[in-house]
């Protein structure tokens, strides 16, 4: 009788009830495969005022009005290569003021169609100089709803991808 009861109340609680003890595939980030390139710099015209600035960008136009090619002698910068937009979305994040900023990105994920870039932002401050720093990153194409960058273990910011942010 004991065991009549035990098993009614396990069955009463049906998958709903037990929730809390299903690890689904839903529920936890899945790793995203990135790339971080280098060797661009940002245009003059795209929002100079801001002090950051975060977009994604899913074709070739768009990020040719906001990134240029910067050359230097012995170049050994890794860029998007020429047909990067026909598989990979362009993520971005952009520091600009009077401080040199480097960047370390540590996961890229994916959950409930949100991408999450973590990374870290490390300021080398400057008396007379300013700059406008990118962290450029490549990811493929997928059905993404949003992107969101987490700075130093902080959510900064969550653009829709397609739109920059204003």
């Amino acid at each position: 009788m004991r065991q009549a009861i035990l098993l009614l109340v396990v069955a009463g609680l049906g998958p709903q009830g037990m929730a809390w003890a299903v690890d689904t595939e839903e529920a936890r980030p899945a790793p995203l495969a990135f790339e971080v390139h280098s060797g661009y710099f940002v245009s003059n015209k795209f929002e100079p005022k801001a002090a950051e600035s975060f977009v994604a960008i899913a074709d070739q136009a768009e990020f040719d009005k906001i990134f240029g090619v910067a050359r230097v002698m012995r170049d050994k910068s890794h860029r998007l290569a020429k047909d990067a937009f026909k598989s990979k979305l362009v993520v971005a994040a952009i520091k600009r003021g009077k401080a040199f900023w480097t960047y370390s990105v540590q996961q890229v994920t994916l959950r409930g169609g949100v991408v999450r870039i973590r990374y870290t932002a490390t300021a080398k401050k400057s008396e007379s100089a300013t700059f406008a720093c990118p962290l450029i990153v490549s990811i493929p194409k997928g059905t993404y709803s949003a992107v969101q960058f987490v700075e130093n273990k902080k959510a900064v910011k969550t653009v829709t991808v397609g739109k920059k942010s204003p």
